[in-house]
């Protein structure tokens, strides 16, 4: 039986099943072309809200296009603004919050997300997080901005306090050319680990 061990943003994919669904709040952090967005939008059915995020106007009106297609725009509220300010737009609980690090694809390369934001964006999104909720990253280090953001989310994530977030990473081990990993943080109930 042949079976393949997929990748970075599939196991992200598959933690996001269990964490979102109808009317479910979720973050989007990094929407880029629109693909993400579309897809959280399907999970969290017709009384559910996606946030979603970029700083490419290029990217905000490709997704609005992509949900508008779809018919399912009204279930997601896009902002042209940083994910760092996720804590001051978002303005209630969520369930779920992704990011797809790295580059809008077929845009300027040199427009990408940086070790910093990402960091303050991460926080913010735990911070939303409903006890319970999910946090899932997807980074990509086969570039030098992409190995500091992957290095210092390893660094946050081992930091942690395990009382209050279980922290995990996948990634390959001997793959070259640095494959992308996933980084996920579930937020524990208060006073009970699951």
């Amino acid at each position: 039986m042949a079976f393949d061990l997929k990748s970075a943003r599939h196991w992200a994919e598959e933690l996001l099943r269990q964490a979102v669904g109808e009317g479910a709040r979720v973050i989007d952090g990094t929407m880029g072309n629109g693909h993400d967005t579309l897809w959280l939008a399907e999970l969290v059915g017709g009384t559910g809200r996606v946030y979603a995020f970029d700083i490419q106007r290029e990217a905000v009106e490709r997704t609005r296009a992509r949900l508008e297609e779809a018919g399912l725009s009204q279930r997601a509220v896009l902002f042209h603004a940083g994910h760092e300010r996720i804590g001051e737009l978002v303005p209630e609980p969520v369930d779920a919050a992704v990011f797809n690090l790295g580059w809008l694809p077929g845009a300027d390369k040199a427009l990408r997300t940086q070790a910093d934001t990402t960091l303050a964006a991460a926080n913010a999104a735990l911070d939303k997080l409903k006890e319970g909720g999910l946090l899932t990253i997807c980074a990509y280090p086969g570039h030098e901005e992409g190995r500091v953001e992957r290095d210092m989310l390893l660094e946050w994530a081992r930091n942690l306090p395990h009382a209050r977030y279980d922290a995990m990473i996948r990634a390959y081990l001997n793959q070259p050319n640095d494959p992308p990993v996933m980084f996920a943080v579930k937020k524990n109930l208060r006073g009970k680990r699951l």
